[in-house]
This record gives structure tokens, sequence and C-alpha cells, in this order.
């Protein structure tokens, strides 16, 4: 059997996209939050961050980049707090 021209299947040659250059999680100078913040609040702040993605699914990109901003804001939160309550 003879199919015209429309319905003859083709392979197509594969597309190249570009790939994106990564984007850091941090940028230095932009440190939040600004200023002094209590530890203890700095530690509940962290705790809860804990508590949000500890069961975040490790297979799931947009779960682990949530995971991964939101317990870097903590940690950097948590330094910041550190610091300020030693005087550094």
């Amino acid at each position: 059997m003879h199919l015209p021209r429309l319905l003859r299947f083709r392979s197509r040659p594969a597309i190249a996209f570009p790939t994106p250059e990564p984007l850091p999680l941090h940028i230095p100078g932009t440190e939040l939050p600004p200023g002094e913040i209590p530890f203890d609040a700095a530690l509940r702040i962290a705790r809860d961050a804990l508590a949000r993605h500890g069961t975040a699914d490790v297979h799931s990109r947009t779960a682990m980049y949530h995971a991964a901003l939101d317990l870097e804001h903590a940690l950097r939160t948590l330094v910041t707090a550190y610091d300020h309550e030693q005087g550094a």
C-alpha cells in the first residue's frame, strides 16, 4: 500500500536548544534579612523551614528548588543573627 506524501512519517532532525547559564542561589550584597534579628526568631525560622521541607520529594525539581531557596534563606538568617549576637 502506498501512502500519500502527507501521511508519510519522517524523522526530523533534533533541535539543539542553548543551555542556560546556571544562576546562584545567593548574590553577595543581598543578604536577607537586613540588619539585626533576634537569635531565637532566626532559630524558629530555620526550624520551620526544616519542618516544611523535611518531606519534600527528592525526585521533584520544583520541590527541591523551593526547599533549597527556603533553607538557604533560613541558614543565612541564622548565621546573620548568630554573628550579631557574638558581636561580629
